[in-house]
Order: C-alpha cells, then structure tokens, then sequence
C-alpha cells in the first residue's frame, strides 16, 4: 500500500469514498459530482488537500485536511476534514497509514498537531481514533457558524 498526494484523477475514487462516508454518518448524498471535489482539493485554489493510500493500483482510502493556525497561542494545526478507507480495506492498516502520513506533513510544516471533528454517533471512528491515541478535548468546543445563502 502507498499513501500519496491525491491527483485531480483520484477524485472520482474519493468522490465514491466520500458517498460511503456520508451514508455512513448519515448525512445527505453529495451526488456523483465530483467538480465541487476537483475545485476544493485538487485545483491551484483549492481549499484544502488531500492524501490517498492506494493498494493494487486502486484509491482504497482518503483523507482531507487544511491548516489551521491561533494567532493568541502561534500554534499551527492541521485540520482533519474527513477520513474514509473503502468497507473490505478497513482493519488492514489503512487509515493508521493515512493518519502517520497526516502527522509527518504536521511535523514537516511545524504544526503541534492534528485536530478533528468526529460525529458523535461514530462509534466505530471513535474506537479507531481512540487506538491511534487521539483524546476529546475538554478545554475546546466544536461550533459552527452558517453563512446564509
């Protein structure tokens, strides 16, 4: 298995993981339009990156993650936006290889760490989170902010 930076060409496989996702954490189908996809990961403006781990030529997971920095604590963080490894791929090591190769881009950029939001009825991301070490922040609150249309 190979985890790499995922190309414009990987986003149809990471369009399909992503509608996996979603089903699994119920939330609404983002329908097989992967321009959004395209746009946000693998475009010169794009709004965050994307890493791949490939087996046998195929995308078998992926995950999204941007920068964040604190201006009141100069620290600099990634962003874990979504992290998904194909149903008959998970349990073999891959989202672990996706998360080492989040942290060694943290490392590379001087971050302190790595953030994420978790659905709170994902019992099976927080048991695999919870091996890898990942803790709940109980000084910090997830909120969120809507933009009106």
């Amino acid at each position: 298995m190979e985890v790499r930076a995922a190309t414009a060409e990987d986003m149809v496989a990471v369009g399909q993981l992503s509608r996996e996702l979603a089903r699994y954490v119920q939330d609404p189908d983002p329908g097989t339009d992967i321009a959004g996809l395209r746009d946000g990961l693998a475009s010169p403006e794009r709004w965050g990156d994307c890493l791949v781990a490939v087996s046998g030529g195929h995308v078998v997971g992926f995950a999204t993650y941007c920068r964040i920095f604190e201006a009141h604590t100069r620290e600099k963080r990634l962003w874990l936006g979504d992290l998904c490894v194909q149903a008959d791929s998970r349990r073999q090591g891959v989202g672990r290889a996706l998360v080492t190769a989040l942290r060694d881009v943290a490392l590379s950029l001087g971050c302190v760490g790595l953030t994420l939001e978790l659905a709170r009825g994902n019992i099976m991301g927080r048991r695999f989170y919870e091996r890898i070490g990942a803790r709940a922040a109980d000084d910090v609150q997830v909120l969120r902010i809507s933009c009106p249309p």
